[in-house]
């Protein structure tokens, strides 16, 4: 449990310091907090309930770090741990199902959000613009989670969950 807060807490000074200190950088738009969800799901694979709750309590405190709208990232981070628990139930926790379980979940979260702020005209911009921003997520977000991936696997066989 110990190393599920760590990682939630690193992917969350990450995205703190990408957004204040490495906002030109315009290629590495971070969602390390999100793709957390995906590296401490083998710590919770026989406990779907804890698995949600845990990923509503995320999206509740990246809410309070990064957002103005409450309770819609807990939405989207809960649909986004349904997704991943989905899918590493029915197929092997490895690094290419790593690269896309993230790549599906960064489209799904763009999407949601696209979709969300565009219906109470939060935002306006059009596909083009859209899938602009959905290449810059993918570029720094699969580097992070490979990285994450060498990490987590020594410490998932040290610890033999």
């Amino acid at each position: 449990m110990i190393f599920n807060i760590i990682i939630v807490i690193i992917s969350i000074i990450l995205e703190n310091i990408f957004n204040l200190y490495l906002n030109e950088f315009k290629l590495l738009s971070p969602l390390f907090t999100l793709m957390s969800l995906i590296f401490i799901y083998p710590y919770f694979k026989n406990s779907k309930r804890d698995y949600f709750l845990i990923s509503l309590i995320v999206g509740f405190i990246y809410d309070i770090f990064f957002t103005n709208f409450y309770f819609l990232n807990p939405i989207l981070f809960l649909l986004s741990s349904i997704i991943i628990f989905y899918i590493f139930s029915h197929k092997k926790y490895n690094i290419i199902t790593i690269i896309i379980v993230a790549t599906i979940i960064i489209f799904i979260y763009n999407i949601g959000i696209y979709l969300i702020l565009s219906f109470f005209s939060y935002i306006k911009y059009n596909i083009f613009e859209f899938s602009w921003i959905i290449k810059n997520f993918l570029i720094g977000n699969i580097i992070y989670v490979c990285i994450l991936f060498i990490i987590s696997n020594k410490v998932y066989f040290k610890n033999k969950i």
